[in-house]
């Protein structure tokens, strides 16, 4: 039998997330989304035999696969988890009391849904292939996109597709898919992008160069049903805390709602107030150095090479003194 292997991960703005996360001797890095390991592998190569690196990742297949690609090396261990519970996590205190008690060197943080989980039919995150309506990033828990969905009314998964997807026909969509949970033609991810085009033609928007219409109501719904944006900034704030003075963080976005939250969040940890008026009600702590205040974009050659990697932005803060 012919064995098939493990997708490739090409790392997105490997070459400046390099460039950004300069690694001293026995440096001690945390990923807080290994994913299939393709940044780790890159910073691990650029480390010494004392550097100490730690992945964690809420996807088993990622783990599993990452496992595969880096267990050979030695000081990398991997732990099951998202970032968002990390902190307070007895083995990740334990591995950090053991191997990090200064704090880390280096964080980077690749946010939003992998390559292998859109390109696992059975994983339901992408309506290019039939697959079941799931769209969990830790299948072992919590709702799938379908049982979230029969929670909804009209009104709350409308809101939802609006907040999370910023589709303005959130409304009329919302209507379309509970009117095909109700008629018993919602059970995979082809039909959910049935329900789109029934209010939003695909071929039209196809001819005049948009992206699907199903694009941002499959966003919504994965952000949502994984809580990708509920305590994002929190745990930005927990992984500054975690950072060792002249340490920097580094954190990769994929669309407007991420970004907006990293930028604001590393702007005001920076003493940056962009608040109403000019000026902060309460003097802001200045916690964080901004390297490139704007973010930084995939070059052209990146972009036309690995088309997911066009709307990301990288975006990196050192730790003051």
């Amino acid at each position: 039998m012919m064995t098939i292997p493990p997708p490739t991960h090409v790392p997105v703005l490997l070459q400046e997330v390099l460039d950004h996360l300069t690694l001293p001797p026995a440096a001690r890095i945390l990923d807080l989304t290994l994913g299939l390991g393709g940044h780790a592998e890159a910073l691990l190569a650029r480390g010494d035999a004392e550097t100490r690196y730690l992945g964690v990742d809420r996807d088993p297949e990622a783990r599993a696969l990452a496992a595969q690609r880096l267990g050979h090396d030695a000081r990398l261990s991997i732990l099951a988890g998202a970032y968002e519970d990390l902190w307070e996590d007895p083995q990740f205190l334990a591995w950090r009391i053991a191997q990090a008690p200064e704090g880390f060197d280096a964080i980077l943080a690749d946010l939003g849904v992998s390559t292998l989980q859109l390109r696992t039919p059975g994983r339901g995150f992408s309506f290019r292939d039939e697959g079941p309506l799931d769209m969990r990033m830790d299948p072992e828990h919590g709702l799938s996109a379908r049982a979230w969905i029969a929670e909804q009314t009209d009104e709350s998964l409308a809101d939802a597709i609006y907040q999370y997807g910023e589709e303005r026909a959130s409304r009329p969509i919302a209507r379309a898919i509970l009117k095909a949970l109700h008629e018993d033609r919602l059970g995979t991810t082809r039909d959910l992008a049935r329900a789109v085009y029934s209010v939003i033609p695909r071929e039209p928007a196809k001819r005049k160069g948009h992206s699907d219409p199903a694009t941002r109501t499959f966003q919504a719904i994965r952000i949502v049903v994984n809580g990708e944006l509920d305590r994002l900034a929190a745990a930005l704030e927990s992984a500054v805390a975690h950072l060792r003075p002249g340490g920097r963080l580094a954190v990769i976005s994929f669309h407007s709602l991420e970004d907006r939250i990293v930028k604001q969040t590393l702007r005001r940890l920076a003493g940056i107030y962009d608040g109403p008026g000019r000026t902060a009600p309460v003097e802001l702590p200045k916690i964080l150095k901004l390297v490139h205040a704007g973010g930084i974009a995939p070059s052209e050659a990146e972009a036309a090479a690995n088309p997911p990697s066009r709307s990301a932005r990288l975006r990196v803060a050192e730790r003051l003194p």
